[in-house]
């Protein structure tokens, strides 16, 4: 049974999208064995959002942040993947590359159920005017939301991924007690 590990990379903010592509590209063209051809992949998040006038878009979720995955980290794979368009290190360092795991895994799990774009969350208010998430991305992550903007139908996390404190948002739509208690699906 194959065993992948995941890796954090920072790239430059803005950067992400074309980084993923010229990693597929480099690595394509580098002598890499087939099998690290196979299974090396990158993963970069982004989230579904809506502005003030409730149209959707996309922007990343982690800002210079990538994710890699792959089953063996060799040097060829990490010499290959230094030279790749706005990469600038492995996290922690490229001298002390780590893989992800422990919390920082549960949380990269979480993300990984919604696939890369990670869209709306359904939400609810309880009686104490809680946060109570029944569906979508921030599952799982209602012990880490820091700020709630109801308006604009955010919510803010914070985490600590890789030895880094994150904040981002994720969008919610507020739905009624009567729909939280119907099966999710």
């Amino acid at each position: 049974m194959k065993f992948m590990k995941w890796y954090c990379l920072m790239v430059k903010s803005g950067g992400e999208e074309s980084f993923k592509k010229d990693f597929d590209e480099t690595i394509r063209k580098a002598r890499l064995s087939q099998k690290t051809l196979s299974e090396a992949k990158i993963t970069f998040f982004k989230k579904r959002m809506k502005n003030a006038k409730k149209v959707e878009y996309e922007q990343a979720l982690f800002p210079g942040y990538v994710f890699m995955s792959t089953e063996n980290l060799d040097a060829a794979l990490v010499a290959a993947t230094k030279k790749c368009q706005n990469f600038y290190h492995f996290l922690n360092t490229n001298a002390d590359i780590v893989h992800i795991q422990g919390k920082d895994m549960e949380y990269l799990s979480n993300l990984l159920k919604f696939g890369e774009t990670q869209g709306i969350s359904k939400a609810y208010f309880d009686q104490n005017q809680r946060i109570v998430i029944t569906k979508g991305p921030l599952t799982g992550f209602e012990g880490k939301i820091t700020k709630v903007n109801r308006k604009q139908g955010r919510a803010t996390v914070k985490i600590d991924l890789c030895n880094n404190e994150i904040k981002f948002d994720l969008a919610f739509e507020e739905i009624s007690l009567s729909e939280s208690a119907k099966p999710a699906g």
